[in-house]
């Protein structure tokens, strides 16, 4: 075990809808719509279905979900787009494929040459252009002050599941890229895959927090037994101002217990479910 990563604390932090201000707008532009381009969905029922993706993704307890787990659960809700034992096959590699990629679905696709893999990768390539074409995202307030603060004390790595061209230009253009030590997307694997690797490499569990938006980035921690701390939909720019203020230092003295982080969890699952209400 390396004695310098050892002796270090480490943050993890998620990208989109997190420290980056660009998770509603890459679902509601970009996501959702490239559906509509791949799919034969009635005109009267666009706004149905960009509603139910948004919400699935944006506003419920499944926030945060890998784009492919995304599209599982959308089109789930739509049978009569697709083959249903093609539709069952595409189910099943989502929950059990080692890597959610577009590069681990199309090995997939080859194997198989089920037309659902192909219109799969298809919306997924949809959707990174859509993603080129938008404004750059920013951080939300507070984020490069909290960076600049955990950096005094700890390193920090982005674990994410987005695309890592898009998290590194929206980082660098940010000017927090210089400020993070580690970088993990899509390709690299589970958040709780990655968080483990980093485990590996030599950092103590009771020295690594995650600070996530979604329930995902809660049980990848949990699945590494590391603390968590949740920023809030709706809510970033007070979730991250807290962190910086009280919950980082707490982290540091050994007080960010059990209790501490069951009581913000609480808050967070209750916050998921007042934004759906207010949508």
């Amino acid at each position: 075990m390396s004695t310098l990563k050892e002796n270090r604390y480490l943050v993890c932090i998620d990208s989109d809808g997190c420290a980056i201000d660009s998770m509603t707008v890459k679902h509601e532009k970009a996501f959702g719509p490239a559906l509509l381009d791949v799919w034969d969905v009635p005109t009267e029922r666009h706004q149905e279905i960009l509603t139910l993706w948004n919400d699935l993704n944006l506003y419920t307890k499944t926030r945060g979900i890998n784009r492919f787990q995304g599209l599982s659960a959308i089109l789930s809700y739509y049978p009569e787009l697709v083959d249903g034992d093609e539709m069952k096959q595409f189910n099943a590699w989502v929950h059990h494929t080692k890597v959610l990629s577009p590069e681990a679905l199309k090995t997939e696709y080859d194997k198989t040459g089920l037309e659902i893999l192909s219109q799969a990768l298809a919306w997924s390539h949809r959707v990174n252009e859509l993603i080129t074409d938008l404004p750059l995202a920013l951080p939300f307030e507070g984020v490069k002050e909290a960076m600049v603060r955990i950096g005094e004390k700890a390193d920090i790595a982005v674990v994410s599941s987005a695309n890592r061209s898009a998290i590194e230009e929206e980082w660098k253009t940010s000017g927090l890229f210089n400020l993070v030590q580690f970088f993990f997307a899509q390709n690299d694997g589970t958040k709780s895959e990655c968080i483990k690797k980093l485990i590996d490499s030599g950092y103590r569990n009771d020295k690594i927090i995650m600070v996530g938006d979604a329930m995902g980035d809660y049980k990848a921690a949990i699945n590494n037994s590391i603390r968590f701390y949740p920023i809030l939909a709706a809510k970033e720019t007070s979730s991250w101002q807290a962190f910086t203020d009280k919950y980082f230092q707490m982290f540091l003295n050994g007080d960010f217990d059990e209790k501490i982080q069951d009581e913000l969890l609480r808050t967070m699952d209750e916050n998921l479910s007042d934004v759906l209400k207010e949508s």
